[in-house]
């Protein structure tokens, strides 16, 4: 707190060497909250106190909001001076959050060197291996030796993101094997990188998902993983501190999908924002009113067994309620076990679905003899509670399996599982659990 006060006072008494001072003892959250804490006329004068290179830091430690206001809020000389200091994929992430022209006016002010690069990267479509891609890596001939490399590499530590791992490429820029910096410090130093190099290769295309490019980092335990083009050349690497961003982001979509909410475009009018929520969300649930009335026509069809015993109505909604709720579950697990890789239809996506119908009868069967013996002492009707009881009891255990199945069919045709979202399975197992309900009723109907 008192560096706070003390960078708050230089900066209103416009004390450059105070607030650098002050400054640079922070972290760069703690640099981050500050900055954000500072009047807006004091945010400017940031300009003059610390120059592009000391300010990066700074810049690629913001989301995409915080680096949207520093680009509105410094002037374009600066904002461009920025870019030289940061990852490609990082100057790529924060040129798209600006307006083409205000993108094109930044590029413009780039060495012509940095220009290409960005534009490569930007080239490719969003949400693919290339398109997250960083440019800033350590390549190495195949004939060279640890010395060389070691030399190089020391000199390039602080312009090169990632120096962990060298990558040894042929005549034709094509990938050949890979260094790793404790390779580099336990060999001689007259060993040629073809001696001591991984040849076994783990890698993606440009082309690839990005997701497919987070499951390969974390499952072959990298901190970096090259991305090739069709002829296997190098273009970039994927680094594991931008895996957590693409992961971060797809399980975000999920959650949304899982909710049954498209993605929306980002907009800073909070008309246009309440419009967009509402315009992404509607298809949804106007499809969902639809399937609605699917289990409205149900209860009509069974309109003389509820006008013979009108108790049965009141233990629609619990039937309904109970059969959602588990196929969600179900599903959460499912789709869990696609997002991870596992193969379905293989045997181990048998014994789940078996597992989880043999857990929706245990549940359901808990939950219908309880409300059955509920029903049978309030209501003094045991053949009711009979009903309900199995009812629960076929319900749940068959919106489990519902649940479990239906993502994987969806996973089939090639499509994203986690479109099989809670509301819809809820509405699929909503009218499978009237259909038992009323069917052992009416087969029971005599008895009540």
């Amino acid at each position: 707190m008192k560096n706070y006060e003390n960078i708050f006072q230089a900066a209103k008494n416009n004390n450059r060497q105070a607030f650098r001072s002050s400054f640079f003892k922070l972290h760069l959250k703690d640099q981050e909250e500050l900055y954000h804490a500072l009047y807006p006329k004091n945010k400017e004068k940031i300009e003059g106190f610390l120059t592009p290179a000391e300010f990066s830091d700074l810049f690629k430690w913001m989301d995409t909001e915080g680096q949207k206001e520093v680009y509105e809020v410094f002037s374009r000389d600066y904002v461009a001076g920025l870019l030289p200091y940061m990852e490609t994929d990082t100057i790529v992430k924060f040129l798209s959050i600006l307006e083409e022209e205000q993108a094109e006016e930044l590029l413009h002010l780039q060495e012509e060197d940095l220009r290409c690069q960005i534009k490569e990267v930007m080239t490719f479509n969003p949400e693919t291996a290339g398109s997250i891609m960083n440019k800033s890596f350590v390549i190495a001939t195949m004939n060279e030796t640890v010395k060389d490399v070691a030399e190089r590499l020391r000199a390039s530590a602080l312009t090169v993101e990632m120096v962990y791992y060298v990558y040894v490429l042929n005549g034709e820029g094509q990938l050949c094997g890979v260094v790793s910096l404790r390779d580099l410090m336990t060999n001689p130093d007259s060993k040629i990188l073809t001696e001591i190099m991984v040849t076994k290769l783990v890698s993606v295309a440009t082309t690839n998902d990005q997701e497919l490019a987070a499951k390969m980092l974390q499952a072959y335990d990298l901190i970096a993983i090259p991305v090739l083009d069709d002829a296997g050349k190098m273009k970039g690497i994927i680094t594991v501190d931008d895996v957590m961003d693409v992961l971060t982001e797809e399980v975000t979509e999920d959650f949304h999908e899982f909710a049954a909410i498209s993605k929306s475009d980002s907009s800073t009018n909070a008309k246009e924002s309440v419009w967009n929520d509402a315009r992404v969300r509607m298809p949804w649930i106007i499809i969902l009113v639809f399937l609605g009335m699917i289990s409205a026509s149900l209860i009509s069809s069974f309109e003389d067994t509820l006008n013979q015993v009108v108790l049965l109505a009141a233990f629609i909604p619990i039937i309904m309620d109970s059969a959602g709720n588990v196929g969600t579950q179900s599903l959460a697990v499912a789709v869990r076990k696609l997002s991870v890789g596992d193969n379905p239809f293989s045997e181990e996506f048998w014994k789940t679905i078996w597992q989880e119908f043999l857990v929706g009868t245990i549940i359901g069967a808990a939950a219908g003899i309880v409300l059955g013996l509920i029903v049978a002492l309030f209501y003094g009707n045991t053949i009711l509670g009979i009903i309900i009881a199995v009812s629960l009891l076929l319900t749940l255990s068959l919106s489990n399996v519902v649940g479990a199945v239906i993502p994987v069919i969806i996973h089939k045709f090639k499509l994203d599982p986690a479109v099989a979202s809670g509301p819809f399975i809820t509405t699929i197992n909503d009218a499978l659990g009237l259909i038992i309900y009323f069917s052992i009723a009416t087969h029971l109907l005599h008895l009540l």
